[in-house]
């Protein structure tokens, strides 16, 4: 439930900026934060289901510090049960999806099966996209440029200036709750064939990638505001800086030391929570006073 907010919350961001904009209809606004919220379970579920097969949970030592969806280790589960209801989460996200084809915007079809593709084949083969080296990537477009930007499509019928710069910090948020997620995994990791980041460049990278996602991350909405896109007062989100940095000095001091690096992990969620909702409140504030 926590890791849905990676999802949801990108996209009450992406509809507080049409809102903002002034275009706003609560029943699309609730349409399109449901599909997301069950493409979410999709790929969770179908996340659980192939790394289950490949036997990267079962050697992982790094996996028991994490507070994710592993059902089947879990609970039980079927592979077949998960797998089951990974594609039921999915066939309802192509069911709102098509409704909003067909009642709003043809166009929203592109949306749909960009991220449809991105949150099954994210484990599932032939693409094994996560296990390539492309997890960053997928999560910033699929939890960063196609919630935010996308929800504001379906509002406004536009692809927004605003909602496409917002997209760049929160997207790259999630890509580090993943990044910085997958260092303690990336032994296991290597001997399944996942070649994410932490394989291909060793868990010391983190002491440099770390920082410069944040840095990033703060410099665009500075940017933002710099340059008249985003309201004065979306730099609220920079109060999450001390948190960024605590949690940096972790990943930096004890990337070889699993537990002691493991509380970095659900700081990078937490860093992603509060900077999300103080951007949206930003642009409350703004529309208000």
């Amino acid at each position: 439930a926590l890791y849905s907010t990676t999802i949801v919350l990108p996209s009450i961001a992406g509809g507080v900026v049409a809102w903002h904009d002034g275009y706003f209809s609560w029943a699309l606004f609730l349409l399109v934060v449901i599909a997301l919220f069950f493409a979410n379970i999709g790929t969770n579920f179908t996340n659980d289901y192939y790394d289950y097969r490949s036997g990267v949970d079962a050697i992982d030592r790094g996996r028991q510090f994490k507070k994710g969806s592993e059902v089947l280790l879990k609970t039980g589960l079927t592979p077949r049960i998960v797998l089951l209801s990974a594609l039921a989460s999915l066939a309802i996200t192509i069911g709102i999806g098509l409704y909003l084809v067909f009642t709003v915007d043809w166009r929203i079809i592109i949306f749909g099966i960009v991220g449809v593709f991105l949150a099954f084949f994210y484990t599932a083969p032939p693409f094994k996209l996560g296990y390539r080296g492309f997890s960053e990537l997928v999560c910033w477009i699929g939890n960063g440029l196609l919630p935010v930007v996308g929800t504001y499509f379906v509002l406004s019928g536009k692809i927004g200036a605003t909602a496409m710069l917002l997209s760049v910090p929160i997207g790259l948020l999630v890509a580090a709750i993943i990044y910085i997620g997958n260092v303690p995994d990336a032994e296991a990791d290597a001997r399944v064939g996942k070649r994410t980041t932490s394989v291909r460049l060793g868990r010391k990278a983190v002491t440099v990638l770390g920082p410069a996602f944040y840095v990033v991350i703060y410099l665009s909405i500075v940017l933002g505001t710099i340059l008249g896109i985003f309201p004065a007062w979306t730099l609220l989100a920079l109060l999450t800086i001390p948190l960024a940095v605590k949690l940096l000095r972790l990943t930096s001091e004890y990337y070889d030391d699993i537990p002691r690096y493991a509380p970095a992990i659900m700081m990078t969620v937490q860093v992603f929570m509060v900077t999300t909702v103080l951007l949206a409140v930003g642009f409350v504030i703004d529309y208000v006073v």
